[in-house]
């Protein structure tokens, strides 16, 4: 039986970024939007959409070959009766469209990163999810692409010893918008572990200085951050280390050895240490690139089908937003460390 998708937010992530992505790389594959991955996944039917903006929404409609259109998205879930939807709305505005479509009683969602920019409205997402028991996937995909899949099996079959660590470049984006992706790819590599603490100095990007408002507990950035440096303690005594390093590589510190990610997934290399000055090469799988998109929409379509988890289900994600708002429950408390899970839950972040 085909599963009837809706998209709610018909902006870039919905389908139009697929113009954007004109360059070589091994796992940044077409397509890579909403839309088009539908279209490319079999056992879906992109049904409908709805965006406030009566005139983007027409637009990306007749584009998209999309018939039903609303400009109010609880009227889109009360007609149509989505399987499935997409919540690909800035993400300021995603908390209430999410919840709303998942006490409607959709069957899946698929929904972009950040989460959300408010810890008040994390804990709304994870209780409906956890409450309506259905399955979702996110935006930071990077634990669907094939580089990133082969590296995690590579890990796990215990070639370097058991990961310990990991480091991370965090420079050239902000902490909710972009970094959202790395934290969950070197959290994934490090096999997800519970996060227990974090230390954090963010600061603000292109040279806007970071403008941190408090009352009580309640902490509130003015902008999406850059992250300066960031410390995450992890469950298992492992650790993950951002720094403002000027790429998006990440590097695993294992017992025997590392292996490092170049260049966003591009490439692999893997060393072993036979002695504290001898260390040898260790040969790394290749892998056949495949749309991102298509490799989590078919978890997705998987779960709803035969009842198994998703790869980035609700409790991966809560920990992946957790982090965050630590950076900044810790900048915001001049550097200090920061124990999770946090008792204070009004932290919020201005993010598009």
């Amino acid at each position: 039986m085909t599963l009837r998708a809706a998209v709610i937010g018909c902006g870039r992530m919905a389908g139009t970024i697929d113009d954007e992505i004109t360059y070589d790389h091994a796992d940044f594959v077409l397509p890579y939007g909403h839309a088009p991955g539908y279209a490319a996944t079999d056992g879906v039917e992109l049904v409908a959409a709805a965006d406030v903006e009566a005139d983007r929404l027409d637009g990306w409609c007749d584009r998209f070959g999309v018939a039903s259109r609303f400009t109010d998205h609880r009227q889109l879930l009360e007609q149509i009766k989505p399987d499935i939807v997409s919540v690909t709305t800035p993400a300021h505005a995603r908390a209430q469209p999410l919840i709303d479509a998942v006490e409607s009683g959709v069957r899946g969602i698929y929904t972009e990163k950040a989460l959300c920019t408010s810890q008040v409205d994390l804990d709304r997402i994870v209780k409906a999810v956890h409450a309506a028991q259905i399955p979702i996937v996110y935006g930071a995909m990077r634990r669907y692409w094939a580089g990133f899949e082969t590296a995690r099996a590579f890990l796990d079959a215990g070639h370097l010893g058991e990961p310990r660590s990991a480091l991370i470049g965090a420079s050239g984006g902000s902490a909710f918008h972009t970094h959202s992706h790395i934290i969950d790819a070197a959290m994934y590599l490090l096999g997800d572990p519970e996060p227990a603490a974090v230390q954090a100095t963010l600061t603000g990007r292109a040279d806007q200085e970071l403008g941190v408002s408090t009352q009580g507990d309640a902490i509130a950035l003015d902008a999406d951050p850059a992250i300066g440096h960031a410390s995450i303690d992890l469950a298992g005594g492992r650790r993950l280390t951002c720094t403002d390093l000027p790429s998006l590589d990440i590097e695993i510190v294992c017992e025997e050895g590392v292996l490092r990610s170049w260049g966003d997934s591009s490439r692999y290399t893997a060393m072993r240490r036979q002695d504290r000055y001898d260390w040898e090469p260790v040969p790394f799988p290749s892998w056949q690139a495949r749309s991102g998109t298509v490799a989590i929409l078919g978890d997705l379509v998987g779960a709803i089908n035969e009842g198994q988890p998703t790869r980035s289900g609700i409790d991966i994600i809560r920990r992946g937003m957790e982090i965050l708002f630590a950076m900044v429950a810790s900048h915001a408390q001049g550097g200090q460390r920061v124990d999770l899970p946090m008792q204070s839950r009004d932290i919020s972040v201005h993010s598009h």
